[in-house]
């Protein structure tokens, strides 16, 4: 984004962040709408000194065995694991088309932690009455 403020950090890039927060951008990941959602959001908030993690991958190979012992497969979930945990923020979408089970487990992860979540749980989405209740429960924005 040119002239932005934001730094958009891409996996599986080791850059140090440079942003005042940082928000790890989890959520859907297939291509099921003509816009991608985190470039729409990034473009956002590119006026704001933040430093936004981004784990979508244009060079991802669908042959990649996810498996512990298969190394890209690993070093993309260990990015997104660190990036997600080091993260202030973690904004987490579930769009109604994608089951997104990756997703379900990452707002998991992050629950329990006062704040560090934000929830785009859209009318459609198969676990939309979870996804909420887990929401109320731990006081998450959605």
């Amino acid at each position: 984004m040119a002239g932005s403020q934001c730094q958009v950090i891409k996996a599986p890039s080791d850059e140090p962040p440079r942003g005042n927060i940082s928000i790890f951008l989890a959520g859907t990941t297939s291509k099921v709408d003509t816009n991608d959602w985190r470039e729409e959001l990034s473009a956002s908030l590119s006026d704001i000194p933040i430093t936004i993690y981004n784990p979508y991958r244009a060079d991802w190979d669908s042959s990649w065995r996810e498996d512990i012992d298969f190394p890209p497969y690993r070093q993309q979930v260990e990015w997104e694991l660190d990036k997600q945990d080091t993260a202030d923020v973690v904004v987490i979408y579930f769009h109604p088309a994608t089951q997104a089970p990756i997703s379900l487990l990452e707002l998991g992860i992050c629950a329990r932690v006062p704040g560090k979540a934000i929830v785009v749980c859209p009318e459609g989405y198969w676990k939309r009455g979870n996804v909420q209740i887990v929401c109320r429960k731990f006081g998450i924005e959605w």
